[in-house]
């Protein structure tokens, strides 16, 4: 019987799921979220507040400590295997000086969060959905269901989607990365608010 609560802050896009890194006393607590399209993005909310272990059983008080206020990332895949988390803010120069869109606010670039990550260029992925992190290492898994444009126009491979094939189900011929993958990276230094 609670009333939902919408937590701008985590960016507006087609989440699927949103995933808590183990939370540390005394650091961020940080949530990992896919955008469940095709040629959408991988975020991270680093929250504001740090973690305090008594907020544990908080319930919706500690969602407004926690998700309220905070940090949005897209993932930024680079060929070599590292990567970058790109910052959705007018603080970033390549979001406040897009010429596609004016954002207008930080409320704005949250609320297009889609059209930030594109100016800050993070990677287009193929359909990012769940996500888990492993309790023991700290590495964080993220599923990409498919995308069938992969390998077409202006869609082309890179290292974080390597994917494209004919898959033949009866008559038809499916192409591009039809059955999906599994993305795998840790954090620098094991800190899930590091930005590489």
């Amino acid at each position: 019987n609670a009333t939902p609560k919408k937590r701008t802050a985590m960016g507006r896009f087609a989440h699927e799921g949103c995933f808590p890194a183990k939370p540390v006393v005394g650091k961020p607590v940080v949530f990992y979220m896919g955008d469940d399209s095709r040629n959408e993005y991988i975020y991270k909310f680093v929250s504001d507040a740090l973690w305090n272990a008594a907020d544990a059983n908080a319930g919706a008080a500690a969602g407004d400590t926690y998700l309220n206020s905070g940090k949005l990332y897209a993932a930024k895949f680079n060929s070599d295997g590292t990567g970058s988390w790109e910052l959705l803010s007018l603080g970033n120069p390549l979001i406040a000086s897009y010429a596609t869109y004016a954002f207008s606010s930080e409320a704005d670039v949250v609320i297009n969060a889609r059209l930030a990550a594109d100016a800050a260029g993070a990677t287009k992925m193929d359909r990012p959905e769940w996500t888990a992190i492993n309790p023991v290492n700290g590495e964080v898994y993220v599923t990409l269901t498919n995308n069938s444009q992969r390998g077409s126009s202006g869609k082309s491979l890179d290292s974080a989607n390597p994917r494209y094939y004919a898959d033949q189900k009866g008559s038809s011929t499916n192409t591009g990365n039809v059955n999906g993958h599994i993305i795998r990276w840790k954090e620098a230094g094991g800190e899930h608010a590091a930005t590489t």
